[in-house]
């Protein structure tokens, strides 16, 4: 598969472990989308779509709920090379789903906006406590869930808090394909996930095969 990750083998030093893997994974992404045409790039979209909106359905569902209306997510604005979650947005908005998005405070603090309003009012911290489910961004994530972010160790921080506020928001990775692996990299304070969304794969609870 294009963009594949080699097998990751610690060599002592996590710091310069978390360094060259997260350099291997980013030029692994500009090689993957480098082959995207826009058609590419909309059925990549379209599946992630399909998938986080199924999922979310069957979360609702399963809490007694008729319908997605009136639920809170947290979301992202995907960067180039990141898994193209615009879609998935743009469809839990339509369905009524409240789509929040981070604002980079000074590091690793996050705010968080309504993903309708244009002038991305902040929110506060307090907007955590109504979240059902946060799709997150990240670089990989190992088969037992532990995700490698990009650095700055703002989802490390909020993912506990958010937990804690929503009386536990389900965290789920959003990944292109190749992007789940055995193992990467970790710490002690590296957040761990429970599911994995791909295009591929659709939405995966951890532990993943």
């Amino acid at each position: 598969m294009s963009g594949a990750l080699p097998a990751f083998r610690p060599s002592g030093d996590v710091v310069a472990d978390k360094a060259a893997w997260r350099s291997l994974v980013r030029a692994a992404r500009r090689e993957l989308v480098r082959g995207w045409g826009e058609q590419e790039r909309s059925g990549v979209a379209q599946a992630l779509a399909e998938a986080g909106v199924g999922h979310l359905r069957r979360y609702a569902a399963g809490r007694g709920r008729d319908d997605v209306a009136g639920l809170t997510v947290t979301a992202y604005e995907p960067m180039r090379t990141e898994p193209p979650v615009d879609g998935l947005t743009d469809a839990l908005r339509r369905a009524g789903v409240r789509v929040l998005v981070p604002l980079t405070l000074d590091r690793p603090r996050l705010d968080w906006a309504d993903l309708d309003d244009a002038g991305r009012t902040p929110l506060g911290e307090d907007a955590l406590r109504a979240v059902d489910l946060a799709f997150v961004p990240g670089l990989a994530v190992s088969t037992a869930g532990v995700r490698l972010g990009q650095g700055g160790g703002y989802y490390d921080t909020v993912l506990p808090r958010m937990r804690e506020l929503s009386g536990g928001a389900q965290v789920v990775l959003v990944l292109h394909d190749h992007e789940v692996v055995p193992q990467v990299p970790a710490a002690d304070h590296d957040a761990v996930v429970d599911a994995v969304l791909r295009p591929s794969t659709g939405v995966q609870p951890v532990p993943l095969g």
